[in-house]
């Protein structure tokens, strides 16, 4: 299966939804496709995917203009390769909020405040990611992005996202390298 084809179709379903779901909900749908491994670097995009998908449903854009972005941010997360948490000092999932902003904000390297914008939120979903020790997992990772990525979206978009009372991880038991209790996501925490 090719993931990024079936991420995007799910988007652009999340994008005329009737529901209202928060992005935690539209992530683990994502990742509940059949055969995506537990830690791949397609989370590099799906999680800018439900992002762009988020804030494109709360602007009202088109589904040409979400398809636009998807494809960009398609290309863009496939440069950040696989272990790049550990390999690079540089979580795919943080990156992947500086992907969606940047895509967002149709921001260069010669954009100015949108610039600042963009490595601020890659920066600060990094710091929170690295609020939990290693070993990687692209579930938490993620989990833990979007918790920067709501704050930093009602900051400088004016978006609001709405974030679940609990998030609960239902993927500990396909991870070998799970951190259970000390994971802020482990059921019973």
């Amino acid at each position: 299966m090719d993931y990024y084809v079936a991420i995007k179709e799910k988007c652009m379903g999340f994008l005329e939804e009737k529901e209202t779901r928060t992005i935690w909900e539209w992530a683990m749908e994502c990742m509940d496709l059949e055969g995506l491994p537990m830690h791949c670097p397609q989370h590099h995009f799906l999680f800018p995917a439900v992002l762009l998908t988020a804030c494109a449903r709360e602007d009202g854009q088109s589904e040409e203009k979400l398809s636009k972005m998807l494809n960009e941010a398609e290309k863009r997360a496939k440069k950040v390769l696989g272990g790049f948490c550990g390999y690079y000092g540089n979580c795919g999932a943080g990156v992947g909020v500086g992907i969606f902003l940047s895509v967002y904000t149709e921001t260069s390297p010669l954009s100015d405040k949108s610039w600042q914008w963009v490595n601020e939120a890659t920066g600060r979903s990094l710091i929170h990611i690295a609020s939990v020790e290693g070993p990687r997992c692209c579930k938490r990772n993620g989990f833990l992005a979007f918790e920067e990525a709501v704050e930093i979206i009602q900051e400088r978009l004016g978006i609001e996202l709405k974030k679940p009372e609990k998030i609960t991880c239902h993927y500990f038991s396909d991870n070998k390298e799970c951190k259970k209790e000390k994971c802020p996501y482990y059921p019973g925490k």
